[in-house]
C-alpha cells in the first residue's frame, strides 16, 4: 500500500507538470497505470503467450487464457514443485524501493531474457523461463543521470533509447549501458521513440517532434506542434501522423513538414491508428474520431462516446472499434459511422468495471499459444481488484479478471 501511495503521488506531481507546459485544458489523468504488453516464451516445442503486467513495484506475466499468474516450468516443460507453503511458482518478479516502481513495458533482449525499466532509472535484466533478475532488485543505474521515466524503452540490435521524463532523449550502448549520446530537450520526454532507418523521432512536453540521427544524436530538426505531445508518431506510408494536446492532429512530413492538420475538440494523449487509409483517434474528452488520410484529414465522423477521458489507441478490428475510459466503461462502435454496436437486446454494447480505465486495450487471438477459442479484448484497471479484465470480442461477455496476489 505504501508502494502505490508514493507512486501515485509521484504521477500526480508529473501530471501538474503535463498541465503548467501544455495550456489550458482538462483536468490532469492524475494517477498511475498498468503497462501492459504481449510475449511468447518456448519450452521444448510448446510456445505459451502471455501477457505481461508492469505495475507498482512488479512485473507480472498472466496466462491470457484463464487470467491466472502464469506458472513457472521446470526443464521438462512441466509446472515446477510448490514452494513450502504449497503455493505455486508463477511468474512475478518484485523490486524494494519507493521509487523503484514500474510504468514502463519490458522489452525484449532475445529468447531467454527481458529488460525492464524502473521509474527510477534502473535496469533489470528477467530471465523468462525463471521469473528472476541477473541485476537483483536494485537494478543497473543510468551513469551520471538521476530522476525518473514513465516511457516505453527502444532497443535495437546495439543500442538503447531512453526519454527521461524530467527532460532529454539518451541512448546507450546495449550491453555496457554507457550514456552515448543526449537529445537535449525543455520538458519531458513522455513516449516510445520512434526509429525510422537512421533517423530516431520523438515527441516531449516541450510542445516539439524531434527528429534526430539514430548513431550521433544529432539534431536534424524539430518542429513546433503548438502542444505537448505524449505519444509515438505513427508511421504510415512515408509520413508521421501526431496528436498533441494543443487539441492537433498533424500529418508531418519525414522532414518535418506540416501538410496536413485537424482540430480536435480536447487533448490527444495516445498514438492514432490507421486502417484502410482512414485514421482513427480519441481524445481526453471521450471523443472519437475517423479521418480520411486520402482527402487532407477531412472528418468522416466524430463520435462523443465517453463521458471522461479515452488515453489510448482505438483499438480496430474488423467493422468493430473498442476504446475504454476513465468513466470505467468500454464501448463497441460500429466503425462505418462510430454509432453504438448493439446487443442481443438491441441495446448499445458497453461493459463497466470496477476502476478507471487508462491503459491500452489489446486484443488476443486463438493460437498454438493460446489456449481460447474466440478473440478476447483485455483492458487494465486501476481497481486492485480488477487489475485486468477479458471480454470476448463479439458480445462482450466477461471470461475472467485478474487481481495482483
Amino acid at each position: 500500500m505504501q508502494n502505490l501511495l508514493a507512486r501515485r503521488r509521484l504521477l500526480v506531481a508529473a501530471c501538474v507538470c503535463v498541465m503548467l507546459v501544455a495550456a489550458c485544458g482538462p483536468a490532469p489523468l492524475g494517477t498511475g497505470w498498468p503497462a501492459v504488453s504481449l510475449v511468447e516464451s518456448v519450452c521444448g516445442e510448446e510456445a505459451r503467450q502471455g501477457i505481461i503486467v508492469s505495475y507498482n513495484d512488479r512485473i507480472v506475466i498472466v496466462n491470457p487464457a484463464n487470467g491466472q499468474t502464469l506458472q513457472l516450468l521446470n526443464q521438462d516443460c512441466e509446472p515446477r514443485p510448490p514452494d513450502q507453503d504449497g503455493k505455486a511458482k508463477v511468474w512475478d518478479f518484485r523490486v524494494t524501493g519507493a521509487q523503484r516502481q514500474f510504468f514502463s513495458n519490458p522489452q525484449r533482449l532475445d529468447d531467454q531474457t527481458l529488460l525492464a525499466l524502473s521509474y527510477d532509472q534502473r535496469f533489470f535484466h528477467l530471465d523468462i523461463a525463471a521469473a528472476r533478475s541477473a541485476d537483483g532488485t536494485e537494478g543497473i543505474p543510468i551513469a551520471g543521470r538521476s530522476g525518473h521515466t514513465v516511457a516505453d524503452m527502444l532497443v535495437t540490435d546495439d543500442m538503447i533509447y531512453v526519454g527521461l521524463s524530467a527532460k532529454d532523449l539518451v541512448a546507450l550502448e546495449r550491453d555496457t549501458f554507457d550514456v552515448l549520446w543526449t537529445a537535449p530537450t525543455a520538458h519531458g520526454v513522455w513516449a516510445k521513440p520512434l526509429l525510422v532507418e537512421n533517423t530516431i523521432y520523438f515527441t516531449s512536453l516541450d510542445h516539439f517532434l524531434y527528429a534526430v540521427n539514430a548513431e550521433s544524436g544529432d539534431l536534424l530538426w524539430k518542429l513546433d506542434v503548438g502542444g505537448a505531445a505524449t505519444s509515438t508518431p505513427l508511421l504510415y506510408e512515408d509520413h508521421l501522423f501526431l496528436g498533441t494536446f494543443g487539441r492537433k492532429i498533424f500529418e508531418i512530413t519525414l522532414d518535418g513538414e506540416i501538410i496536413n492538420e485537424y482540430a480536435t475538440v480536447e487533448w490527444i494523449w495516445g498514438t492514432p491508428v490507421i486502417v484502410d487509409d482512414i485514421l482513427y483517434a480519441a481524445d481526453l474528452g471521450g471523443n472519437v474520431y475517423a479521418l480520411d488520410t486520402n482527402n487532407n484529414l477531412s472528418e468522416i465522423w466524430r463520435q462523443t462516446v465517453a463521458t471522461r477521458a479515452i488515453r489510448h489507441t482505438p483499438l480496430v478490428v474488423g467493422d468493430v472499434i473498442i476504446v475504454a475510459s476513465r468513466d470505467q466503461k468500454i464501448y463497441w462502435l460500429n466503425r462505418a459511422n462510430g454509432s453504438p454496436v448493439q446487443d442481443a437486446d438491441g441495446n448499445p454494447l458497453v461493459r463497466e468495471v470496477g476502476g478507471e480505465i487508462l491503459s491500452d486495450v489489446m486484443l488476443i487471438t486463438p493460437g498454438p499459444s493460446v489456449d481460447i477459442e474466440e478473440p478476447y479484448v483485455v483492458v487494465g484497471t486501476l481497481a486492485p481488484g480488477q487489475l485486468l479484465l477479458a471480454y470476448t470480442l463479439d458480445n462482450g461477455e466477461n471470461k475472467w479478471s485478474y487481481a495482483l496476489p
